[in-house]
């Protein structure tokens, strides 16, 4: 890579932007990392278009009726291949009008979805598409310290990178099951981060997506509330909502409220949100 091409990859992306959230394997915090970043992007008031690309899930859909969900049947996939990818209309639809209005369209590709993602994204020139509307594009892969995830958000982020090289890529260590630097130095995952993650690393922005104390985000999660819902709710709602006591309501809404700020700081080292909107 030449010192241009670094450089680049380390600057932070300016708005418009489309930030892509894949990892092939299930429960690595796709879902809870593309809902934040669309809520640190409303927080700075910028215009937001969230898509996801699932069999079954429905996860964003608590972001409000206006994310594109986009639920492409396996059996239909199989039968027809271009079904599935013609359903993904949608998301080049949301992109360009966001994209237009300066803003960030965050997708999240479900499990096993990112080979289908990455086919569309090279069948429809989406790297040349995106020049031509102005826009930036991220791939972003979360993953934890188990091995297999590792393994298989690499996967995920070659086959996004191959059709979009001038994208960036990020990846974001999700601590929820601990770090990887204290992982055994025997251990197989650790084995695997060196030969899968740390060659990656050398051409990508890397952040944390710091745990949440356990139970904190787990009872609002369940019920279908809003990251930010749940940091401003009044802490009477929290103790009617949780049936727990003034001060363990506290501490859980302050939980979610010390993890949003770390969250949202770790977002804004790798995109430039610019001066808020007045509207």
């Amino acid at each position: 890579m030449s010192k241009k091409d670094k450089g680049r990859q380390l600057r932070r992306a300016r708005l418009p932007a489309v930030a892509i959230v894949t990892q092939d394997k299930g429960g690595e915090g796709k879902s809870l990392l593309a809902q934040a970043l669309t809520e640190c992007a409303r927080i700075h008031r910028r215009t937001t278009g969230v898509v996801e690309v699932d069999t079954t899930g429905t996860s964003l859909k608590v972001l409000g009726a206006d994310v594109v969900g986009i639920h492409i049947d396996a059996k239909t996939a199989r039968r027809d291949p271009g079904a599935a990818l013609r359903a993904l209309t949608p998301l080049y639809a949301t992109m360009q009008r966001t994209c237009l209005a300066g803003g960030l369209t965050v997708v999240e590709f479900g499990a096993n979805e990112a080979e289908r993602g990455a086919l569309w994204s090279g069948m429809i020139d989406l790297q040349e598409e995106l020049q031509e509307l102005g826009a930036e594009a991220l791939i972003l892969v979360p993953f934890t310290r188990q091995a297999e995830a590792m393994r298989r958000g690499a996967k995920s982020a070659a086959a996004f990178m191959e059709v979009l090289p001038k994208a960036r890529l990020v990846l974001v260590e999700n601590e929820r099951d601990g770090r990887i630097a204290d992982l055994h130095t025997a251990s197989d995952a650790i084995k695997t981060f060196r030969e899968v993650i740390v060659p990656l690393a050398a051409k990508a922005m890397t952040i944390r997506m710091p745990m949440i104390e356990a139970g904190s985000w787990s009872e609002f999660e369940a019920s279908g509330i809003r990251l930010v819902d749940a940091v401003t709710m009044p802490i009477d709602k929290v103790m009617l909502f949780t049936d727990r006591p003034l001060p363990e309501a506290k501490i859980i809404r302050g939980d979610v409220a010390a993890w949003c700020s770390l969250m949202f700081g770790e977002f804004q080292e790798i995109i430039d949100f610019g001066e808020a909107d007045d509207a």
